[in-house]
């Protein structure tokens, strides 16, 4: 089991629900899954894998009878952080347990549990080791200047 303990401030999970996030209720995030796109990608779109942070595991989301918020940032090729997604809310009925499947965003996704030394090491460099170009990273140092 994951025993991540990531408390994941306000600020950097902006609420796109309309629910508090679980950080605010004072839950820390434990578990964290890789998703691995289940159907045929769209160009470099399986270079992009989406990193979703939860509070409770899938399995325990699946069994319950209400929706759970949860944080996603896309990587790339999970060594950076592209793009902070804020949260999403996942709901039972969106995991496929016996399949580690999930539904997400109107995409099928495998779910692959990683440990949390995976996680802060993407955490404590957000930037990654594979050199690429970021356009957005660009415009906030043109910002500042």
């Amino acid at each position: 089991m994951l025993v991540l303990g990531l408390l994941l401030p306000w600020s950097v999970i902006p609420d796109v629900s309309g629910a508090a996030p679980a950080a605010a209720k004072g839950a820390a995030y434990k578990h964290a899954y890789y998703l691995f796109l289940s159907g045929t990608p769209v160009g470099c779109e399986d270079c992009y894998v989406p990193l979703l942070i939860t509070a409770e595991s899938l399995e325990e989301i699946a069994s319950e009878k209400t929706k759970t918020d949860c944080a996603l940032i896309t990587t790339y090729e999970r060594d950076s952080i592209w793009h902070n997604e804020g949260l999403v809310s996942v709901a039972p009925t969106d995991i496929g347990k016996p399949q580690r499947m999930l539904l997400l965003r109107g995409r099928k996704y495998r779910y692959q549990e990683i440990r949390a030394a995976e996680v802060l090491k993407l955490l404590q460099n957000p930037l990654g080791t594979i050199p690429i170009s970021r356009p957005s990273c660009l415009v906030d140092l043109q910002a500042r200047q």
